[in-house]
Formats: C-alpha cells, sequence, structure tokens
C-alpha cells in the first residue's frame, strides 16, 4: 500500500501548526522559572505517576522486549512484567513521594537541581546534568527509530 506523499504533506503540516499553536500558548503562560514544570508544580501524583510510566514503558519497553522475545522466547516477557510492574511500584512507592517532598522543600526544578541542593555539590549537578544530557537523545533516537520499524513493519511504511 502506498501513501500519498501529500497526504503525509498535509498530516505533517497541520501537527507543526497544532504543536507551534500549543507551543505559543504555553509560552504566554510561562512567567516563572517553575512555570515550565508540568502545570507549575500543581499536578496530582497520579498524573506524574502515568506519566512517567507512559515515558517509561515507551518503544523501548514494549517494542524491543517484544522483538527480544520473539527471537529468543517469549519467557523473556517475564521481564518486562518485572520491569514495569515492579519497577514502577517501587520507584513510586520507595522514591517517589519523598523525591517530591524534597524537590519542593528545595525548589528543585530539575534532577540535576535536586542532586546539587541535597548533596550540596555543584560539581554533582553539573555531571548529573551532562549525563542526561547525552542520554536523552540517545534514549529519543532508540523511542524513534523503534517507532519507526513498528510502524514500518505494521503498516507496511518505508523505514526510509
Amino acid at each position: 500500500m502506498a501513501v500519498d506523499p501529500a497526504v503525509t504533506a498535509i498530516l505533517v503540516l497541520v501537527y507543526v501548526a497544532i504543536t507551534l499553536v500549543l507551543g505559543y500558548l504555553g509560552y504566554k503562560k510561562t512567567l516563572h522559572a517553575e512555570d515550565y514544570l508540568l502545570a507549575g508544580r500543581d499536578t496530582h501524583p497520579v498524573i506524574i505517576a502515568l506519566s512517567y510510566g507512559a515515558t517509561f514503558i515507551s518503544t523501548s519497553a514494549i517494542v524491543g522486549f517484544g522483538g527480544v522475545a520473539a527471537n529468543l522466547g517469549m519467557g523473556l516477557i517475564w521481564l518486562t512484567v518485572f520491569n514495569i510492574g515492579i519497577g514502577i511500584l517501587l520507584a513510586f512507592v520507595l522514591f517517589g513521594k519523598k523525591t517530591r517532598e524534597k524537590g519542593a522543600e528545595t525548589g528543585a526544578l530539575t534532577f540535576p537541581d535536586l542532586m546539587g541542593k541535597i548533596f550540596r555539590s555543584p560539581k554533582l549537578q553539573l555531571i548529573s546534568g551532562i549525563i542526561i544530557l547525552l542520554g536523552m537523545p540517545l534514549y529519543t533516537a532508540a523511542v524513534l527509530i523503534g517507532g519507526a520499524r513498528f510502524l514500518e513493519t505494521t503498516l507496511s511504511i518505508s523505514f526510509s
């Protein structure tokens, strides 16, 4: 099944237009540094948990583990169950509340900021920021490639 390039171009332009409008509306409501946080730090913890879970259970977890399980055997799916189920549960039950409290207490806006303030170490803040700066593009690339490969297989769309 061939996809019409004109339809693809129109969909991309609509998506970009919506993204630009939403970005501009968000920009107009941003007055302070805390406004850059999701809902100005007034988001309910359950929403944050769902956001974290959706990020964690992204293409790399679902498509990646599924692909490996298809090659190595379905028993590997238990790795996904434990990783997602227990990993997310532990992250929120053991660390989530305390991390949020410490973030609000110290006024930290980012994880590197929190690390630097808790341990009173600008060097630790810099190092954790650099790790995130280097790691996030790699993670994002893996997620986008995984999603593109999934679409390629599912919808018979060329990866390129």
